[in-house]
């Protein structure tokens, strides 16, 4: 079965408040959004399976939570949840490195809409042909 996988990553960025003013922090938000995103599209697997954008929501205590929908192909809700999270897990040091740390992963899983397709499939090869 094809599932739409509603993923969410909340980040902790560890901004330096000690050092750097909000104005400063504003100004970093895009390179923090770059950081985040070479992450993802280097990795060999994540990328193939987000379909859209990324979301990235910048909260409270400079977390940035990140959001985007994963669609894989998979026996049940449960096993694609899990691999979703599976791929998040594999970029897990790379996003440390850059200095953002996960911090929770939420993954819910939806069977797709493929109702389209079987009416699709009844037009082309009709269940009574009639001869």
């Amino acid at each position: 079965m094809d599932y739409n996988v509603k993923t969410g990553i909340l980040l902790a960025t560890y901004f330096n408040t000690r050092e750097f003013n909000d104005l400063m922090y504003e100004s970093a938000k895009p390179h923090m959004i770059d950081d985040i995103k070479s992450v993802i599209e280097a990795d060999p697997t994540l990328p193939q399976y987000i379909d859209g954008n990324l979301t990235f929501r910048f909260l409270p205590d400079y977390k940035i939570l990140l959001k985007y929908r994963f669609v894989c192909n998979d026996e049940n809700e449960a096993e694609a949840e899990s691999f979703s999270k599976s791929c998040v897990e594999d970029i897990r040091t790379e996003l440390e490195e850059k200095g953002y740390r996960i911090e929770r992963i939420n993954c819910t899983a939806k069977e797709m809409d493929m109702k389209w397709l079987d009416e699709l499939e009844d037009m082309v090869f009709p269940k009574n042909p009639s001869l």
